[in-house]
């Protein structure tokens, strides 16, 4: 009888043991002070800046924050972030601030409110509206693209919302032009084989995709709003922001005016307060902000003096980090 409890008792406490290594893991990703193993970093297709910031943000997880891994997942840009993120099925991830703000809120193109999602910085880089035609195109402007063939780059990326925008301006709506869903990458070469119109590019300057282009054997224009336009856009949309892309930058003979956004990077917001205040001052070391820095030359608009300013709410873990240098009162 004494061995059949003491068996009992050891039975017991191994699926007790058991019991608490497994549901601590999971506990991890929500409110907990312990730190998943594994931290996603939604970013967007490998063609634009998103992708390479994101590396070396993990990158930086994995050096400066101990039991936590990272990796980079592409996506199809700032609106699936939002959603993944609010699902936690990413922890971290890039978007836009006008899709944060919106997704929050429940206003178009979300459905339904995302609430489960927190700033962690603001100021990461500019989002810089691109569509580059081959040279010897009839489209001279973006009023041209009605009725053409364009690659508007991947399904929930952040160009379709401002190319709805746009088009608006000049009377039409994205359903008067033919769309494919590519990465940026994906739609330039469409452009150069003659498949599409032109090429939708919709990233931090200068972008890897308009790069190869530039410096490729095919010969392309860029197309820039007018005046009248960028002005219209401006002043309805707070969200936007002057863009002048230099001439030198891709060759492109005279600077080109555009709008941009703001890019920020939002987080999940049942990851422990711990966790995040960890991962907030891991970016901000200086040695790890210049990773992040080198990973692509819009980041080195990353300052810790504009992180704090937030579209959504700021996680309670980054707040204390933010308050602790001064950044918040």
């Amino acid at each position: 009888m004494e061995k059949r409890w003491n068996l009992w008792i050891v039975t017991f406490a191994i699926v007790f043991v058991i019991a608490v290594l497994t549901g601590g893991h999971k506990a991890s990703l929500g409110q907990t002070t312990q730190s998943p193993q594994e931290i996603a970093i939604s970013t967007a297709s490998a063609g634009g800046a998103w992708y390479p910031i994101g590396a070396g943000m993990a990158e930086v997880i994995r050096k400066s924050v101990p039991g936590v891994q990272a990796r980079v997942q592409t996506t199809g840009g700032g609106v699936e972030n939002v959603k993944l993120v609010h699902d936690g099925k990413t922890e971290i991830g890039i978007t836009i601030s006008y899709l944060a703000y919106n997704g929050y809120h429940g206003v178009d193109p979300y459905k339904n409110k995302m609430q489960n999602i927190r700033t962690l910085c603001s100021g990461l880089s500019t989002g810089v509206m691109q569509v580059v035609v081959p040279a010897g195109s009839n489209i001279k402007s973006l009023a041209d693209l009605k009725g053409k063939k364009v690659a508007v780059g991947p399904a929930g990326g952040g160009a379709l919302t401002v190319l709805n925008d746009i088009f608006q301006e000049y009377g039409f709506k994205m359903s008067n032009i033919t769309s494919s869903y590519v990465s940026y990458d994906e739609g330039v070469t469409m452009m150069t084989d003659g498949h599409i119109d032109a090429a939708v590019v919709y990233a931090a300057l200068p972008t890897p995709a308009v790069k190869t282009l530039s410096t490729g054997p095919h010969s392309f224009r860029m197309l820039d709003l007018e005046g009248n336009i960028q002005k219209s856009l401006l002043s309805k949309y707070p969200y936007y922001v002057p863009i002048k892309i230099p001439k030198d930058m891709y060759g492109t003979g005279s600077d080109i005016r555009v709008v941009g956004t703001p890019n920020i990077v939002i987080v999940y917001s049942k990851l422990s307060e711990d966790l995040v205040y960890k991962l907030t001052k891991a970016f901000f070391e200086p040695k790890n902000l210049e990773i992040i820095h080198s990973s692509h030359p819009s980041a080195k608009a990353l300052t810790l003096e504009r992180a704090a300013v937030a579209a959504v709410p700021l996680h309670p873990g980054c707040e204390k980090f933010y308050r602790e240098k001064g950044v918040l009162r």
